[in-house]
């Protein structure tokens, strides 16, 4: 069968096909079924209005490159709200892509106040009193955890521990920290972001 000689009868059954698809191969199935590759097939459910293009994102700029990096320990809710802000259109799925690709998860997640309790050795409630009685800074990462989901979670920042660290040291019991970590952390040789 030639690429281009599409029927009524084929433009039925790729409408049929795209319409009720669960996802368990069906579309597979056709191009086997008339012998053509599956990309021919999408393209044609595209042309017949059955599903849409996907549209390639245009790359990111050095601007929102900056937004993303200042802000990557926020939601990406949070995030598309400050791109927009700045004139910026992203979808949440690029957001979290590109935060991704560049590890600000990896940090996001070594700072978080369950990260920083296990390098203390301390239970994370622990932790919490310290921010509580303003003793450590954090700030509330924007996620929409409930309150019996343990609420938002905390963001710390490397610089943030090394202070508490030495403005604190008498209420921290050494016998407990990690004391390869406590070496990394006081002087930066972790990979530790300074910021």
């Amino acid at each position: 069968m030639k690429l281009n000689k599409f029927t009524p009868e084929i433009d039925n059954l790729i409408r049929e096909v795209y319409r009720t698809s669960t996802g368990n191969g069906e579309v597979k199935r056709l191009s086997e079924r008339l012998n053509m590759p599956r990309w021919v097939i999408r393209r044609r459910a595209i042309l017949l209005g059955v599903i849409e293009a996907r549209i390639k994102e245009k790359p990111w700029s050095e601007q929102e490159l900056h937004i993303l990096e200042k802000n990557a320990l926020y939601t990406p809710e949070i995030i598309q709200r400050k791109l927009k802000k700045a004139g910026f259109i992203r979808s949440i799925v690029a957001i979290q892509v590109k935060r991704t690709r560049m590890e600000y998860a990896k940090q996001q997640i070594k700072c978080s106040a369950r990260a920083w309790a296990e390098c203390f050795g301390v239970d994370v409630k622990v932790l919490t009193r310290w921010i509580d009685k303003g003793l450590l800074k954090a700030q509330r990462r924007g996620t929409k955890r409930t309150e019996a989901q343990g609420g938002d979670e905390w963001y710390i920042k490397p610089k943030d521990i090394r202070s508490f660290i030495i403005e604190n040291i008498g209420i921290i019991d050494i016998r407990k920290v990690d004391k390869f970590w406590l070496v990394d952390i006081l002087t930066n040789k972790g990979g530790y972001s300074v910021s």
